[in-house]
């Protein structure tokens, strides 16, 4: 049996730097709040305890554990191979009353991108804060390469709802930085660390005691987002971060904004999305959208491919780069 020991050095109580003693500490937080969502028996030692996932570089598939603790405060985890993993992860969906306990355990922020999902997911954690008369706030990234118009209405939606918006962002756009380090593809995601990681690490680092992130993954995105966890410790923001939607379908989202008649964001009549144009994920069908609802958007991106030289491009399709220049021009002769 493959088991780890997460009990406390009596010697030294204060946690050692780095991500492993964080990452004990969280875990510890995590099972001491009795989390029914969490709860599972375990296929190791087949005793009952919390399921909770560990941060490793590479694999976007993390590796699950389950935490047992007895009376005296001492934890113990079971480390799942991939079967057992397997079958433990479809038994996690995560309901509003551990929601709930997870907004007592520090400041709590929702990251809030603009998107269907994001929206529904601040409209849900005001809602469930109301009850326990705890305040929450809004945490939007602004990555200097998105539309102007979803700003806007994050601003419009966080004034109606009465939630208190921080918004943060990158020292330097994205425009400038893509023209010195090239445009971000799938194997060189560094947009996503720059442009949204970094500048919400930043500002979370300065926030003062406990803080708690609640974010709008859900499940129904994609195969590898549906095998993670709704509550887990986050490596870069260093704070416990939370699914609450994790389970929602797509159905379920489009119920919820018109059940609170919520006001549905600019994307959906741009039928794009609004928040990123870094490139990465994006297709030959995007960028003529974009050429058509924002064209001073689409002409800076043409800016960065230019800097490139010839040698990347945005679209790269049969093993044949397709300059952005020429969906111009097919556009004009069009």
């Amino acid at each position: 049996m493959s088991v780890t020991s997460l009990g406390t050095n009596k010697k030294n109580k204060e946690p050692n730097k780095g991500y492993e003693a964080a990452w004990q500490v969280a875990v510890k937080a995590i099972a001491s709040r009795g989390l029914n969502s969490l709860q599972v028996r375990c296929p190791k030692c087949h005793r009952v305890g919390t399921v909770v996932s560990k941060w490793v570089k590479g694999p976007p598939i993390k590796p699950l554990y389950i935490v047992h603790t007895n009376r005296n405060d001492h934890f113990r985890a079971c480390h799942l191979d991939r079967n057992q993993a397997a079958y433990v992860r479809p038994k996690i969906r995560i309901n509003a009353k551990d929601v709930i306990k997870l907004l007592r355990m520090g400041k709590p922020f929702v990251l809030f991108s603009g998107g269907k999902d994001s929206l529904c997911l601040l409209e849900y954690i005001r809602r469930l804060g109301k009850q326990i008369n705890k305040k929450i706030t809004a945490l939007h990234v602004d990555t200097t390469a998105g539309f102007p118009e979803v700003e806007e209405y994050v601003r419009k939606v966080c004034n109606k709802m009465g939630v208190p918006l921080k918004t943060v962002r990158p020292p330097h756009n994205y425009f400038d930085l893509a023209k010195r380090w090239g445009i971000p593809g799938v194997k060189s995601r560094w947009c996503c660390e720059t442009l949204k990681i970094a500048p919400m690490r930043r500002f979370l680092n300065k926030v003062e005691g406990p803080k708690v992130v609640f974010d709008g993954i859900r499940a129904a995105e994609s195969n590898v987002r549906a095998k993670y966890l709704p509550v887990w410790y986050h490596p870069s923001f260093r704070c416990i971060s939370v699914s609450p939607i994790f389970s929602w379908s797509d159905k379920r989202i489009e119920n919820y904004i018109d059940r609170y008649e919520l006001s549905r964001g600019p994307t959906e009549e741009l039928r794009c999305s609004g928040e990123c144009w870094c490139g990465a994920y994006k297709g030959r069908a995007d960028f003529k959208i974009l050429l058509s609802t924002r064209p001073d958007i689409f002409d800076k991106l043409v800016e960065v491919e230019e800097a490139q030289r010839g040698k990347y491009t945005f679209i790269y399709e049969k093993g044949k780069r397709v300059p952005l220049g020429s969906l111009k021009a097919q556009k004009v002769d069009g």
